[in-house]
Parts: C-alpha cells; sequence; structure tokens
C-alpha cells in the first residue's frame, strides 16, 4: 500500500511539473508574439480633444440662467482645458515624431477613432502641427492605442497614459501599459498659484516608455 501511494505521489509530482513547464513555455510564447506584434504594427497617439467636457462648459455659457459670476469662472475653466489640452498634446506629438522609434506612429484626436474604425482617412489623422491631414496612407498590419485613460483594476483604478490594443483594452502588466502623466504635486501647488500646468513633460514619459519597451 505504501508503495502505492508514494508511487500515486511521484506521478503527481512528475505532471504538476509537466503542466508548470508547459503553462510557462506558453507564457514566454505568448509574450514574444505579443512583443514581436506590437513592434511590426502601428502606434497610435490618440489624443485628448475633451469635446464633451467643452460642449457642456459652452451650453452653460449660452444658457439665459446663468449668471455673470458663473460665466466668468465656466470661461477661465475652458480656456484653462483648452490651453492645457493643446500644450500637452503639441509637446507629446512633437516629442514622439521626433525621438521615438520602436514601432510606426500616428497621431488622432480620441473624437475620431470611431470614423477610423470605420475605414474613414480624410481628416482623421494629425500633422506633427496637429492639422489635419488630407492624404494618408492605410494602416496594414495591426495597430495599437497610446492616451489618456484609467487603468483596468478593481478598487485601484490611476488614470495616466495607457497602451492599449485596437478594443482600448488596456495591454497585460509585464508589458509597460501605464504612464504616469500628471505630476500630483504641482498640480496641487498649482491651486495657489502657477501657470496650473498638470502635466509632466513628454519628453520625460517617452524615456520611460522606450526603456520599458527595450527592456522587452
Amino acid at each position: 500500500m505504501s508503495r502505492l501511494i508514494t508511487t500515486i505521489g511521484l506521478i503527481t509530482i512528475i505532471f504538476l511539473c509537466f503542466f508548470d513547464t508547459t503553462a510557462h513555455a506558453q507564457k514566454h510564447q505568448f509574450r514574444d508574439s505579443l512583443v514581436q506584434d506590437f513592434r511590426s504594427g502601428t502606434l497610435i497617439i490618440r489624443l485628448k480633444s475633451y469635446e464633451n467636457k467643452l460642449n457642456s462648459i459652452e451650453k452653460l455659457l449660452q444658457a439665459s440662467n446663468t449668471s455673470t459670476s458663473n460665466r466668468k469662472r465656466l470661461t477661465e475653466k475652458r480656456d484653462l482645458i483648452i490651453k492645457n489640452r493643446d500644450r500637452f498634446n503639441q509637446d507629446l506629438v512633437t516629442t514622439f515624431n521626433k525621438n521615438y522609434t520602436f514601432t510606426k506612429v500616428r497621431f488622432l484626436f480620441d473624437r475620431d477613432v470611431k470614423r477610423f474604425k470605420e475605414g474613414e482617412l480624410d481628416g482623421v489623422f494629425l500633422g506633427p502641427d496637429l492639422t489635419p491631414l488630407s492624404e494618408v496612407k492605410p494602416i496594414t498590419g495591426s495597430y495599437y492605442f497610446f492616451g489618456e485613460g484609467f487603468t483596468q483594476m478593481s478598487g485601484n483604478s490611476r488614470e495616466g497614459l495607457l497602451v492599449m490594443d485596437k478594443n482600448g483594452e488596456q495591454l497585460p502588466s509585464w508589458f509597460p501599459s501605464y504612464l504616469r502623466a500628471k505630476s500630483n504635486g504641482k498640480s496641487f501647488f498649482a491651486m495657489f498659484g502657477g501657470d496650473r500646468y498638470p502635466y509632466l513633460p513628454a519628453k520625460k514619459i517617452l524615456e520611460k516608455f522606450m526603456k520599458g519597451l527595450n527592456k522587452l
């Protein structure tokens, strides 16, 4: 009986070792496949337009019952959103356009993602100065998105720049799929003065991203 138990135990150990080795090999195969697909594809930088937020502010500004004080506050808020948005978008595009070499790269506003997926190309992608391009070649092969969003972590979601697949799903945690975009300390102290610009320099963001990619 004891010999039978020992034999069963050894068989179980061998099976578990084989299963673990197979799972480990499959995991590495998946990682290698994703990295190769990413590198041979196109990274689409999805720039924030804040279209919904700005439209909501404009509706309040046009409303007849909006007080003078609220109109002033809303105007300042709108102008600050536009100023910070344009500054960061241009910084991001300039930096990626000049220094990103891991994959092909293109730029568009988040409001135009649906048009891109529907096959539209006229005026969807942007040039280095953020002006729409009228004549562009279709994207061949795989593509991924890079843009602001919240990490898909239950109970611990963080805002930042995410690397996502074509369906908008964040890539696995072993991939450099999350980058902090804002300086929390600067944002806090900006409430007491300063230019109230919350973003980190795009150069620092890209350096960290490239470092993570090169490790792969």
